[in-house]
């Protein structure tokens, strides 16, 4: 471990905590991430996490899922979560530190992974080790936190006199252009790019200024989580704390 990686460990190694409260918004998550996953795919899911995910991915015909975290309680719970799943294998991997991977994976995805590298230099020097392990054909499916859409979901929210949302202490959210233009540097290519950003205006912006009891299972999360409503506002980008990046090699 190196820097502050041990708190972060500690952390995530806490039985009690989950990587996402609200499972209407990691349900989406996960569907933005697998409608770019194809058959026949060997994935690596980097920072796995419980294997709400890695669950997903799996049921993919014909793939092979290698699933890794640092943390060893994250591992045992996707491992309880994969108990009759044959095409995931687990490894518990440190990616500040010391690992082996495979290099020919045909995607590589990371879901709020990388931002609990708490320094940018960390995250490209992962980033960079990631890419390293792709096909020359492989992607690199990001779905990280975005400051971008931070400062845009706290603007609107300040118009009504709400608190900002806070990146959590053991986070580090990316800036979109610095980030892009860090993988062309490196001559790397942002392929497609996707939010949900009509998901967090409902819940994160309008839904607080209705409703002081702001708990995660409702019908209006429910609702705003439809893919009617996706299809109506069209936000995509805009708003979303979260975002997905899509890197190419070529």
């Amino acid at each position: 471990m190196v820097h502050n990686n041990k708190e972060v460990l500690d952390y995530w190694n806490q039985h009690e905590v989950e990587s996402m409260y609200d499972k209407y918004l990691i349900n989406l998550e996960i569907e933005l991430i697998k409608e770019n996953l194809k058959p026949g795919s060997k994935i690596l899911d980097a920072g796995c996490g419980e294997g709400e995910g890695t669950v997903v991915y799996a049921s993919i015909p014909d793939s092979k899922i290698h699933a890794v975290d640092f943390s060893e309680t994250r591992l045992k719970k996707a491992a309880e979560t994969l108990n009759n799943v044959n095409n995931v294998s687990f490894k518990q991997v440190d990616f500040l530190g010391e690992y082996k991977l495979d290099n020919d994976y045909d995607f590589i995805v990371s879901q709020r992974f990388l931002i609990n590298l708490m320094e940018w230099d960390l995250q490209k020097k992962v980033i960079l080790d990631i890419m390293n392990m792709l096909k020359p054909t492989g992607k690199f499916l990001m779905l990280e936190g975005c400051i971008d859409g931070v400062i845009e979901l706290n603007n609107f929210r300040s118009l009504y006199g709400l608190e900002p949302i806070p990146v959590k202490w053991h986070n580090l959210f990316f800036e979109n252009d610095k980030l892009v233009n860090f993988m062309e540097e490196n001559g790397y290519k942002l392929t497609k790019q996707d939010g949900l950003g009509d998901y967090f205006l409902l819940t994160r912006g309008v839904r607080p200024i209705l409703d002081t009891n702001l708990n995660w299972d409702n019908d209006f999360n429910k609702i705003s989580a439809s893919l009617e409503v996706k299809d109506l506002l069209r936000l995509n980008t805009r708003f979303s704390r979260l975002k997905l990046w899509c890197f190419s090699k070529t």
